[in-house]
């Protein structure tokens, strides 16, 4: 039997994480293929194994956990669980991989992987106050660049649209190569990526909230010009077309 547990964070973590959640079960067999999404993940995983196959992933082991981090994607990716499962994910803002990648292997993360068993899988009752303590050490010595901030700000307020990236770049103060490479750094995938990765999921989130919406409508709700060129990015980011994600989700 499988037992998940999901919590949101409270201010000032919230900041930085959506969602932690917690899963545990003594035999979990299971692979399954996602589609590209809008997060950046880092997973404990305190049981046995605990594998993401894609694009953008960071694994590191200790001696009793193994830590994942998952950035952004323009492509499906496979999760694949067996063995005993235990393990903590935090579903996190997208531009956290830099900052993750940076403490990977650190004594802090090794501490806060030490405060996260004992929160959880030490007690009878999660303590998700020490949880979010535990989690937002992390991020106690960051500041979130400001042409990041603003980046997805713009992008919130705005509609995804030919053009958006040239009106951005002129809102802020250095060259559009430096933004790309900032971009880069923390993101995984650069800012027009990450625009088509926006329609993509506004897309799936319209198929499955509107069912009887025409895939052309769909399109041009989401940002895209025509249909051939939504089922052509959507194929190469979920890895089956809109009308097979339809037909799924129908059944």
């Amino acid at each position: 039997m499988i037992s998940e547990k999901v919590y949101h964070p409270n201010s000032p973590l919230d900041q930085y994480v959506d969602t932690i959640w917690l899963g545990q079960a003594p035999s979990l067999d299971i692979t399954s293929s996602h589609h590209a999404a809008m997060f950046t993940e880092l997973i404990f995983n305190y049981g046995d194994t605990f594998q993401l196959t894609g694009q953008n992933i960071e694994n590191f082991n200790s001696q009793f956990v193994h830590y994942i981090i998952s950035g952004l994607k323009t492509e499906p990716f496979q999760t694949t669980i067996s063995g005993t499962y235990n393990s903590v994910g935090l579903i996190l803002k997208p531009f956290c991989f830099g900052i993750l990648k940076d403490n990977l292997g650190t004594k802090d993360l090794k501490h806060v992987s030490e405060l996260i068993y004992e929160s959880v899988f030490d007690s009878s009752t999660p303590d998700f106050r020490k949880l979010e303590s535990a989690i937002l050490s992390l991020f106690h010595k960051t500041q979130i660049d400001s042409d990041l901030i603003n980046f997805e700000h713009f992008t919130s307020r705005e509609k995804t649209r030919n053009g958006l990236m040239n009106d951005f770049n002129r809102s802020i103060s250095i060259s559009p190569k430096s933004f790309i490479k900032k971009f880069k750094r923390h993101y995984q995938i650069t800012p027009n990526e990450y625009l088509r990765l926006k329609k993509i999921n506004q897309s799936i989130k319209l198929i499955q909230n509107k069912k009887s919406m025409k895939l052309t409508e769909i399109a041009l709700e989401s940002g895209f010009y025509d249909q051939s060129h939504f089922i052509r990015n959507f194929k190469k980011y979920c890895g089956y077309s809109p009308k097979e994600h339809f037909e799924h989700i129908l059944r």
